[in-house]
């Protein structure tokens, strides 16, 4: 057989072998958490929610689980933003209140509220606990909105549930279908929202 061949051959194995973990949910591979380092002067990411982390030092970001947490590799899929501050960015970690608590993880919402925060220390399992306590509670939050919407229609206050549906339609890039239903409403109510 000749050279490049084998070389093809053993390159199409490997890929099938990888394929076929992925398929199947091999934890033994590492997943890389989408980290974005935000540098001084730089405009930070623009999301429905921002996962800030600051570590304490150059050797923790290299060494810290949040790396390779799979739970935030799949909340950045849904939305949430995931920005790396430098430990010597003492600007912006004055602006997250961090100035004399790092490490620290914190949640912030697309009007620059801090939501929650974490540290120190920054533990990967706390952190992940905070994205999911907070993704769960929007997506509650969303519901009651979609239902008191429905409340409002039925008392005559159209102006409360087109308020309520525009809410709900701002997340659509956390919640698209619950933003899809409260478009739908808002149509059938003579408003379009795109």
């Amino acid at each position: 057989m000749h050279r490049p061949r084998a070389h093809a051959f053993a390159c199409i194995a490997v890929w099938i072998v990888l394929a076929v973990s992925l398929r199947a949910g091999d934890s033994s591979l590492p997943t890389f958490v989408p980290w974005k380092v935000l540098n001084p002067g730089d405009e930070p990411l623009k999301s429905d929610l921002v996962l800030y982390w600051i570590p304490s030092s150059r050797d923790e970001m290299r060494r810290s689980p949040l790396l390779t947490s799979r739970p935030l590799a799949i909340y950045s899929t849904q939305c949430v933003g995931m920005q790396l501050i430098r430990p010597d960015d003492e600007d912006r970690i004055q602006l997250l209140g961090a100035k004399d608590s790092l490490p620290m993880a914190v949640l912030v919402s697309s009007d620059g509220k801090i939501v929650a925060h974490v540290g120190p220390p920054v533990r990967a399992r706390e952190v992940e606990k905070m994205v999911r306590d907070t993704l769960v509670a929007r997506d509650s939050d969303a519901d009651q909105l979609l239902d008191d919407a429905r409340t409002m229609i039925a008392k005559g206050d159209r102006d409360g549930a087109i308020e309520n549906y525009r809410r709900v339609c701002a997340q659509r890039c956390l919640f698209p279908r619950k933003a899809k239903d409260a478009q739908k409403a808002l149509r059938r109510l003579g408003v379009d929202e795109k």
